[in-house]
């Protein structure tokens, strides 16, 4: 009642236990966020407060989703043991200190980057699977085996899609495999690619209407994810060149490429110094092959510079990363073939966080039927 069937529509439901933390609520898609805090509700066993603390881990679990000062919109709901909490500590009682606000702090975070993981088509694809298991399980977990199809190497963060055979079958195969492809087109929620638009955007073909995708943010998103999961290892995969890149460096990019060697090799890139005023880079992220390499590794040496030795690791690796990823995505004005479209929209739909690029901004949009119905005064 207070914010509205609009939240309801564009929220999740979030419920979680850990520890002695108990987590529940709802919390807005970053489709909803807004230029004020002024729709965030919290409640400490059952008393409205305002806390810093709780504030900070569930804007933090939206860094990922939501850039600059925009603000997430939620109600959450802590419940936690009565002797783990002070409410005295301000005369209203609007403001409450944890005893344990390290293990609050992480449970709240935790709980709230999970619940904003699963992106909207992928969740689609989960409420729909028991509906069309009996159709489409055996083409979701092993499609019938298809021809060898493969896709250029600069899309290799793409799968590409199984070709259907058409020649050396026999007919009833070739129309189970047309049967099998249909059935598995009717499960996918961002549907199927129909073409490409000002080469920027792939127009595709769901049971709800049209989808519009921006291919570039799509594509950063697939990316950057790609590279965070490699990164939980000691570094990421690297692939040494044949011939080293050499470009001529300004005194900073060459004192920050020195300081944050570790850093750099850890990201994939071995940059050392070849001459005065000369740095050589003799291997590149494996998972970014396209990428331009000067203009990436000047990129990285940039946000290195500015990055604190006291911040957390882990967020100057991911915004690292992000730079990374923006400068290994497909740009626009390339052209995509129908395979490459539909690659890209199945990628979406099983990675996370693919609503929105890493700047925040959206990856896609649904045009329903009925809207496009309204366009047309159809009906009327």
């Amino acid at each position: 009642d207070v914010l509205g069937d609009d939240f309801i529509a564009g929220s999740r439901v979030l419920a979680s236990e850990a520890g002695p933390v108990t987590l529940h609520g709802r919390i807005g898609l970053p489709d909803l966020a807004r230029a004020r805090a002024d729709q965030q509700y919290l409640f400490v066993n059952g008393r409205h407060v305002r806390d810093r603390l709780v504030g900070h881990a569930v804007r933090s679990a939206y860094d990922d989703v939501l850039h600059g000062q925009r603000q997430p919109v939620y109600a959450l709901f802590l419940r936690i043991a009565p002797e783990a909490v002070d409410a005295n500590v301000h005369p209203t009682k609007i403001e409450v200190r944890f005893r344990d606000g390290r293990a609050v702090h992480q449970a709240v975070h935790r709980a709230v980057e999970a619940g904003l993981a699963l992106s909207r088509a992928a969740a689609a694809d989960v409420t729909s699977a028991t509906a069309s298991s009996a159709v489409t399980g055996t083409w979701r977990g092993a499609p019938p085996t298809p021809s060898a199809a493969t896709i250029s190497a600069r899309f290799e963060a793409w799968e590409p899609l199984p070709a259907w055979p058409t020649s050396g079958a026999t007919s009833s195969r070739v129309a189970d495999a047309e049967s099998g492809e249909r059935a598995g087109e009717s499960s996918w929620p961002l549907g199927r690619a129909l073409a490409q638009l000002g080469g920027a955007y792939v127009l595709a073909e769901n049971d709800n209407g049209l989808v519009v995708v921006d291919m570039h943010a799509a594509h950063e998103r697939i990316v950057y994810e790609r590279l965070k999961s490699q990164s939980g290892g000691p570094a990421l995969q690297a692939q040494p060149l044949l011939i080293p890149v050499t470009f001529a460096a300004t005194p900073a990019e060459q004192a920050t490429a020195q300081a944050a060697q570790t850093s750099l090799l850890e990201l994939g890139l071995d940059v050392s110094p070849l001459s005065a005023g000369t740095l050589a880079v003799r291997s590149r992220p494996a998972a970014l092959p396209d990428a331009d390499l000067v203009e990436l590794t000047r990129a990285v040496l940039s946000d290195l510079a500015h990055t604190e030795s006291s911040r957390v690791v882990q967020r100057a690796r991911d915004d690292l990363l992000a730079t990374m990823a923006c400068h290994g995505a497909v740009r626009a004005n390339r052209r995509l073939t129908i395979e490459e479209m539909n690659a890209l929209l199945r990628q979406m739909e099983r990675t996370e966080r693919s609503d929105q690029c890493n700047h925040g901004r959206p990856t896609w949009r649904q045009i329903t039927l009925r809207e496009l119905d309204s366009l047309f005064l159809r009906g009327r």
